[in-house]
């Protein structure tokens, strides 16, 4: 059940009539983004129930977002069908507030896989610390992938510098404009909400698009239809010599797809820190040495030393360093050097690194030759796995996930949403986006 956010009142009822209301007419233009609608709740702080509201004069944009806890959306939504094989919708100048909005949502057919392909999103510059979004798939109740949109497109501390871009991602104007390329499968469907964190800002514009039934390959192998996306979170400090968890899947085949680190330190000395890969159950130290430091990792050398960089497998993003402290941040796709495994996965990176008795690095647990004096450091990463299969796998006690509260309930029904209007009782009380009103159209 796909919609559109166009509607037609013709500046009548009838539409409420087709689903079975029965309302009082209120001769009242469309003044809210909630209408057109149905009072659905006796206690409407407007003694508005019983009434049809905003059928007159609808703008042709109101979107299906739009919501207020006493009423009942009305929205054009059409069967699921694999026509067309393309699907999406923009968002324009509306409102990122600290209730979480319904910006999209895509119902498959049976038998089809829809792939999510782009998403762009642009606010002031000052709205970008606190945005949040997130993709609810295959009915999930809460979002197994939700991300701010600077770190999604490899970049920390919300540094604003642009326009630069790759074919995945990129920013494209002074004030956000990010885009995300990145391909996100569902087998039966997608919701995307947007959020901010900290406050209600106006002058809010986002698109999303994908479509159905295209494959999704790795290094030249086509991944399997039920092939699902795994977002990675980690959110925490770390101490010296510390190992941070990137990722950590204990069984099952998939392909590391890339990562987004952003750091900040005292000092730079957390760069000497190595990276280990664990494949297929084999968790002997050092397990696949990555790198010989982290900005190898990232293909750069000495400490990044050339500047940021944007480029297509790697970019050096962010960085700011004074007297007391040091931020940063890189991004490292692995689409030309595929790490595919097939009984489980281990990533690691260190904070800071040991030198053997040779001067070597990446090869000792422990030791007192410390390369230089890291300092304990604030991580936050996402890491991006593609699995093979539909096993939705948790994370490790170290990886904090940003959002939502583990009592946060599904947004929007489930495929067996047929019912045109959900009866209020039947609303959890703690549900932060109203049930749409949908209107199946011949």
């Amino acid at each position: 059940m796909n919609c559109n956010p166009r509607i037609e009142t013709n500046n009548s009822t009838s539409l409420f009539t087709q689903v079975g209301i029965n309302c009082t007419n209120d001769p009242s233009v469309w003044w809210a983004e909630d209408q057109p609608s149905y009072v659905s709740d006796k206690s409407d702080p407007n003694g508005n129930y019983g009434k049809c509201l905003g059928y007159i004069s609808v703008p042709a944009g109101s979107q299906c977002a739009g919501s207020f806890w006493s009423v009942s959306r009305i929205c054009r939504c059409d069967t699921p069908s694999s026509s067309p094989s393309t699907f999406g919708a923009g968002y324009s100048n509306g409102m990122i507030t600290t209730e979480e909005k319904w910006i999209f949502e895509q119902v498959l057919a049976p038998g089809d896989v829809g792939v999510l392909t782009h998403f762009w999103i642009t606010y002031g510059t000052s709205v970008d610390n606190g945005v949040i979004v997130r993709y609810y798939i295959d009915s999930e109740k809460n979002a197994s992938i939700q991300f701010t949109p600077s770190l999604a497109c490899g970049v920390g501390y919300y540094d604003y510098h642009g326009p630069w871009g790759t074919k995945w991602f990129g920013k494209g104007a002074n004030d956000a404009g990010w885009f995300n390329n990145f391909r996100i499968p569902f087998q039966k469907s997608i919701v995307v909400t947007v959020q901010h964190l900290y406050g209600n800002f106006s002058g809010f514009y986002m698109i999303v698009r994908g479509s159905i039934n295209i494959p999704i390959s790795v290094g030249g192998i086509t991944l399997p239809k039920n092939a699902r996306m795994n977002q990675f979170v980690i959110n925490g400090t770390y101490q010296p010599l510390e190992f941070v968890p990137l990722v950590n899947i204990s069984s099952g085949p998939g392909v590391h797809w890339m990562v987004t680190i952003s750091a900040g330190s005292n000092n730079l000395n957390f760069l000497e820190g190595c990276f280990h890969a664990y494949f297929d159950g084999n968790n002997a130290f050092p397990g696949v040495v990555l790198s010989t430091g982290t900005e190898d990792y990232f293909d750069s050398a000495w400490y990044f030393n050339a500047g940021q960089f944007h480029l297509p497998v790697s970019g050096f993003t962010h960085f700011n360093l004074n007297n007391t402290s040091v931020t940063w941040s890189a991004y490292r796709f692995h689409e030309m050097d595929p790490l595919f495994f097939k009984h489980g996965f281990q990533f690691v990176w260190r904070i800071g690194d040991i030198d053997d008795a040779a001067g070597m690095k990446c090869m000792m647990l422990t030791g007192s030759n410390i390369a230089g004096s890291p300092g304990p450091t604030e991580v936050i990463a996402y890491a991006w796995e593609r699995r093979h299969y539909q096993q939705q796998f948790l994370p490790s006690k170290n990886q904090q996930q940003l959002l939502p509260p583990k009592d946060q309930q599904q947004l929007l029904p489930p495929k067996d949403q047929q019912q045109f209007l959900l009866p209020k009782d039947q609303i959890p009380l703690n549900l932060r986006i109203k049930q749409p009103v949908l209107i199946k159209l011949k």
